[in-house]
């Protein structure tokens, strides 16, 4: 009985549906086809190694658009973002390279970026133009430009619609249609008590909860730290006691992640904030009541309650104060006022008499 010959190294072999099988030589970044033979074969042994006198063809064109995408993605700036961040920059470029990858960046001018971004809608424009403008400021520093094409190039702003914040009536609504011992309304809690992003959200459970009853973790998409209180609660947000209780009595006991498909593994990123979305329509709420939504809520109860900004930043994670007023813009204004005046004035102002 004859054996395979050994040493033929780099074979990828890719089997269909059907059951066929294809062999190639890999060599360099290229597959190179081998005929339908056992690898013993003399005519096999002889494609193998006429695949392996194949010139590798380079990959990126030096000066080329889609060879400077290449360095970035290879540079510090790129390799310091979250792991998030980085996914969708590397999809950017990506579409950059293959759109516009063969040109020569020295012979790019703002008309071209114009003519580039003119035909993406405004959120794409502005995103698409964000990566040109770094990836050709990496190129002036790295000498490949002596100047940014890109500067004095703007995208077509349109209206921008956020993650819209969650009323009190459709939170009330979610929690009457899905019970507490429901997978849904786990995660329903686990989001608004925490005010976490989905990335971080499936990540939480008993393991990150302290002896003091103090939920900590890094964020994923910032590295900054967040924290909030699980079994206990800070003297100002005694208003928030109700939602605390529901949290408490949601979230199971016997298992540490708290957010879990049927059968007890961790739930994706993107399949949490989808399965979200299907939760509330179930519950008869609006298409925009989304996990993120649950987040901005979070903030405004917490301003609403009378935290102060790095109390409010401290829960969220949120890190700048312009980002906290971005969340709690749509918090009950005289909630917020009222709970200012009761912290500050200790709730001691007095009332005008009545009339006689």
């Amino acid at each position: 009985m004859r054996r395979s010959v050994r040493g033929l190294n780099s074979i990828k072999v890719v089997t269909k549906k059907d059951g066929r099988q294809y062999k190639y030589r890999r060599v360099g970044s290229q597959l190179v086809a081998l005929p339908d033979l056992p690898e013993h074969h003399p005519d096999f042994i002889a494609a193998y190694v006429a695949a392996g006198a194949v010139q590798p063809k380079p990959r990126h064109r030096e000066g080329t658009i889609s060879a400077l995408c290449a360095a970035y993605l290879s540079s510090h700036e790129y390799r310091r973002m979250a792991d998030s961040t980085r996914a969708v920059w590397r999809r950017t470029l990506d579409r950059i390279s293959n759109d516009r990858g063969t040109a020569f960046v020295v012979d790019l001018r703002p008309d071209h970026l114009r003519k580039d971004i003119r035909a993406l809608t405004p959120g794409a424009a502005q995103n698409r133009l964000k990566a040109w403008r770094s990836i050709l400021k990496f190129a002036v520093e790295e000498g490949m430009i002596p100047a940014d094409p890109s500067v004095g190039v703007k995208a077509q702003r349109g209206e921008v619609k956020p993650h819209r914040q969650w009323t009190w009536a459709e939170l009330s609504k979610f929690r009457e249609h899905w019970p507490l011992e429901a997978p849904e309304r786990i995660a329903f809690e686990v989001i608004f008590w925490t005010g976490a992003r989905c990335v971080d959200a499936v990540r939480l459970g008993w393991q990150r909860v302290d002896d003091d009853g103090w939920l900590s973790y890094v964020q994923v998409k910032t590295g900054g730290p967040a924290t909030c209180p699980i079994s206990v609660l800070p003297d100002w947000a005694s208003t928030m006691e109700a939602d605390q209780a529901l949290f408490l009595a949601s979230v199971p006991r016997d298992r540490l992640i708290w957010i879990t498909t049927q059968t007890g593994k961790p739930r994706s990123v993107k399949g949490l904030s989808q399965w979200m979305s299907a939760a509330a329509s179930s519950a008869g709420l609006p298409s925009d009541c989304t996990a993120h939504g649950l987040r901005k809520a979070r903030a405004a109860a917490l301003a609403e309650a009378g935290a102060t900004a790095s109390q409010i930043g401290a829960w969220t994670g949120h890190a700048s104060l312009s980002e906290i007023a971005h969340y709690t813009r749509q918090a009950d204004q005289k909630g917020v006022l009222g709970a200012k005046r009761e912290r500050e004035s200790g709730n001691t102002i007095a009332q005008f008499p009545k009339k006689p």
